[in-house]
């Protein structure tokens, strides 16, 4: 049996006797088994999907550059749901694939495939979730985004996985943040954005900085993931719209017309708002997985939103823990909009407008808990931190079940909606 919150990865290296044993359970010269069915002996199958990759050879994933060729199959009960497709995959995330043992992965399918019903597109991410007991943060919050109505909001679907034989849990399958018909759809062109606020930006990304509104040597780093390999002239574009934007927002004032929307998608910038107000998500602090679009000559759109797992009171910061208090709207780009009185008076409204859609939160939980009741004990058998916090290096709370982990996030959700109701004037 497999050592309980390890990462057993490290055993499967590429090696003369794995390629042989392959080569046995297959056909003649193969690199991969010839049964993608997982083996459920000690993780029985629980309702949910279950994604199976085999790397080529069983090649280790040691970090998130190399991308190592691979194939996926679906599978239910007894039976592959899908045909076996040609991938690569990768290490992704920053802490989360750096700090903890159940990593997330990036991978990108040879050509365009659709995966558990989602639009078919290359791009994917597996999303470990190891910090959120509930499992649930993301997906809620992905789904309320597209309740609110957002230009777009990434789709995503639970799965658990298997990764060269070897059961990984419960991951969200889960749409990456790209320019496509089905994504983020504007333009593919030099001068059509997807930009995220970034303080994790790597070595070799394009980043661009802007110091209107912080005072240091750099100042505030903003990473554009399309268009890829843009231009000087593209790049030099988009740092001059954010630093002109920002110079317009120290103009903003209580009690005159401001003109946001001249520059800004007022009612885009209040559904990604509200989405991560309501979360008190570490995350929308504009440090970083703060993203928005913009194409020349049109106003920034905010979102999609991205990573919920430490928001909804699952941070080590007490403050943040809290039920009641605005946590954003001293951020940044907020605490400028946050004078304006037209855009407090749009914030209100669309609270008010979208007050059912904020509770039916409260409803998905439930919903979803029966559909993984069964997948979270094999996912808690493999990481034992549902109830040992010794092992997990956020030191999260400890439950006594799966159900009290739901019941913790459900009764925060609960009060934070009713302390906003208290504060946003009808």
């Amino acid at each position: 049996m497999e050592a309980e919150g390890q990462a057993e990865l490290a055993d499967d290296d590429l090696s003369l006797s794995v390629k042989n044993s392959l080569v046995s359970e297959g056909s003649s010269k193969s690199s991969y088994p010839s049964s993608f069915k997982p083996n459920d002996k000690e993780y029985p199958y629980a309702g949910i999907p279950r994604v199976v990759i085999e790397t080529e050879y069983r090649q280790v994933i040691n970090d998130r550059e190399t991308e190592i060729p691979a194939k996926l199959q679906i599978w239910g009960e007894n039976e592959s749901e899908s045909e076996i497709m040609d991938l690569t995959i990768r290490g992704r995330g920053n802490t989360s694939w750096t700090d903890v043992p159940k990593k997330s992965y990036k991978i990108e399918f040879e050509k365009k495939q659709s995966v558990l019903g989602m639009p078919k597109d290359k791009d994917w991410a597996l999303i470990a979730n190891y910090y959120d007991k509930s499992l649930m943060r993301n997906f809620i919050s992905y789904r309320l985004s597209a309740a609110l109505g957002a230009y777009y909001a990434p789709r995503c679907e639970f799965a658990e996985l298997y990764l060269n034989g070897k059961y990984l849990g419960v991951y969200l399958l889960t749409e990456t943040i790209k320019i496509g018909k089905n994504r983020v759809n504007i333009p593919k062109d030099d001068y059509s954005y997807i930009v995220e606020v970034d303080g994790k930006y790597k070595t070799g990304e394009q980043v661009v900085f802007s110091d209107v509104l912080k005072n240091n040597t750099k100042g505030k780093p903003f990473r554009i993931h399309d268009p890829k390999n843009a231009s000087e002239a593209a790049l030099n574009t988009i740092q001059n719209h954010i630093q002109n934007f920002e110079n317009f927002l120290k103009t903003i004032k209580s009690g005159k017309k401001n003109d946001i929307e001249d520059w800004i998608d007022v009612e885009e910038s209040v559904k990604h708002y509200w989405v991560q107000e309501l979360a008190k998500n570490p995350d929308a602090e504009f440090y970083t997985s703060v993203y928005f679009s913009w194409i020349k000559g049109e106003l920034i759109r905010m979102g999609p939103v991205w990573d919920f797992d430490l928001a909804f009171g699952n941070h080590v910061n007490t403050n943040i823990n809290l039920s009641d208090g605005w946590h954003l709207r001293t951020k940044y780009w907020n605490d400028y909009l946050f004078k304006s009185d037209e855009y407090i008076k749009s914030v209100n409204q669309f609270w008010n407008l979208k007050r059912d859609e904020f509770g039916a939160v409260l409803d998905s939980i439930d919903a979803k808990r029966a559909f993984l009741s069964k997948a979270a004990k094999n996912n808690f058998k493999r990481w034992n931190v549902l109830k040992n916090t010794s092992i997990d290096l956020w030191k999260g709370k400890a439950f006594s079940s799966y159900d009290d982990a739901l019941s913790n996030l459900k009764n925060w959700l609960s009060k934070r909606i009713q302390w906003i109701d208290s504060e946003v004037k009808k």
